[in-house]
């Protein structure tokens, strides 16, 4: 039992250290009460100690995003989405058993992100495009300025239009881009609870 808990601890690395002593602990005295004192009986207990860390991984990063800090900014929150849609991937692929069972939605979930992210990059070229055009809008205006004046007005203000509305729409791809990938999160975490079930120490202790 002790090398399956050292083993399964350093798995858990990305926890605090007070929600890794308080996986410990749980689980430890869950294998304590049952009689389960060797590495092969912990395993057949409650699995790998890899598959039992990406689930507690997965379980702690979905109860994070469902419970967020307030002073959290959007950012922050779509960067966690993302860890979180990764975790979940990595729980479900950890078992053999649950790999036939998730790939349909492991499937869909992909899609969402390809089409996410081809959507983002798309975004992201027009935006590059168009700051280029409006730069050289502007280098044009300013260069024809003094000896063209109603040319280099009209290069000038394409320049600064294209600036304008970049500004006004930049705020918005960034809070579309965040929606899509929480719609893609808020997908994951419905899998995941549909897929993976409580491991005996959950169901019997109530979970941590």
């Amino acid at each position: 039992m002790t090398n399956y808990l050292a083993e399964f601890k350093a798995l858990l690395g990305q926890l605090h250290s007070d929600e890794r002593s308080e996986v410990i602990n749980f689980y430890q005295e869950y294998l304590q009460d049952g009689g389960f004192t060797s590495y092969e009986d912990c395993v057949r207990e409650l699995g790998a100690p890899r598959q039992l860390a990406r689930k507690v991984l997965a379980d702690y990063s979905i109860k994070a995003s469902e419970n967020p800090n307030p002073n959290t900014s959007t950012r922050q929150r779509s960067k966690g989405d993302v860890k979180t849609i990764w975790l979940i991937i990595l729980a479900l692929f950890s078992s053999p058993l649950m790999i036939p069972i998730a790939i349909v939605p492991i499937a869909l979930l992909l899609a969402g992100i390809a089409v996410t992210g081809a959507i983002v990059v798309s975004v992201i070229a027009i935006l590059l495009a168009a700051i280029f055009s409006g730069f050289l809008s502007l280098i044009v205006g300013i260069g024809t300025l003094f000896a063209h004046l109603f040319t280099g007005l009209f290069y000038l203000g394409i320049g600064l239009s294209v600036a304008g509305i970049l500004t006004m729409l930049i705020p918005t791809f960034r809070k579309v881009t965040d929606g899509l990938i929480h719609r893609c999160t808020l997908f994951a975490k419905s899998m995941y609870h549909k897929i993976v079930p409580k491991n005996r120490a959950e169901k019997k202790k109530g979970g941590f």
